[in-house]
């Protein structure tokens, strides 16, 4: 989240620079003397009089009359110099003022607008996962009054088990997976989860129950990556080592080599191993 805040500062920080650098360097504007060009006007007449006199189209009396009244128009046009435009007094609104209220208010404004018609509440972590928690309370309540309206929807049942189970309501999760027991038969995902909820009620035990539904797992699907796992751990529990490490080994070659889950199994996979070989060590020669 800090890295959106970052990104927005940073478009915000080039809008205003965008917007306060042309009124704090403004462009100066060149204007055209108007006594410079009446002079060049005169220029170009009394230039065209010249020709025509050479033609022979005016008499020297009229070229003559013609070019004193051409000066008489200059001298008039020229007489007064232009006039530099009057300094107005600087009034309270000057360039440099507006430029402060453009960078002080935009940033002001562009988080108004975002509290007024975006999602505040996105910036905090805390309140994002009090949303999110408040989200699958409300979709649970809803599936409960669908189940307590139409209960003969072992489909159902199973989505509420698995639901109360990441909420941490356990019994409630087991008298939901027991609910749900055609939708589950033929299911290794939901076999695993149901194995793995008992266990955890069991203090992490896995024999019994939790093994049975495992090794159905496993049945349906002798790949599964939990149910490889949770077979190690069986095996592991009951103090087989090997097992653990024939399981481990299998689950092994199936995920991503250097992931999370790859480095978790080596692990245990490393810990069997030795357990394996100190039993191996204590145990008695004949």
């Amino acid at each position: 989240m800090s890295i959106f805040i970052a990104i927005i500062s940073a478009l915000t920080l080039l809008i205003i620079a965008a917007l306060v650098r042309p009124l704090l360097h403004p462009k100066t504007q060149e204007g055209v003397s108007s006594e410079r060009l009446n002079a060049s006007i005169y220029k170009d007449q009394l230039a065209t009089l010249e020709r025509d006199l050479a033609s022979g189209a005016i008499s020297p009396a009229d070229y003559e009359a013609t070019r004193d009244e051409l000066q008489l128009r200059l001298l008039d046009d020229t007489a007064a110099p232009d006039m530099p435009a009057i300094a107005s007094a600087p009034g309270f609104w000057t360039a440099r003022r507006t430029a402060g209220v453009i960078a002080l208010m935009l940033p002001l404004l562009s988080v108004g607008t975002y509290r007024w018609l975006g999602d505040p509440a996105a910036l905090n972590p805390g309140a994002t996962q009090e949303a999110a928690r408040l989200q699958i309370t409300q979709m649970v309540e809803s599936l409960e009054a669908k189940l307590k309206a139409a209960p003969d929807n072992p489909q159902g049942w199973a989505m509420l088990a698995r639901s109360y189970k990441v909420m941490g309501r356990l019994d409630e999760a087991e008298q939901a997976y027991e609910k749900a027991t055609d939708a589950i038969r033929t299911h290794p995902d939901l076999l695993v989860d149901y194995a793995e909820l008992l266990a955890m009620k069991a203090q992490h035990r896995m024999d019994g129950r939790p093994e049975e539904l495992v090794r159905q797992a496993l049945a349906i699907d002798p790949e599964h990556p939990s149910a490889l796992m949770m077979s190690g751990v069986v095996a592991y529990q009951r103090g087989n080592f090997d097992g653990a490490v024939k399981e481990w080994e299998k689950l092994l070659s199936l995920l991503e080599p250097g992931s999370e889950d790859a480095k978790m199994t080596q692990e245990n996979l490393d810990d069997a191993r030795a357990q394996s070989a100190l039993a191996k060590e204590q145990k008695p020669r004949p």
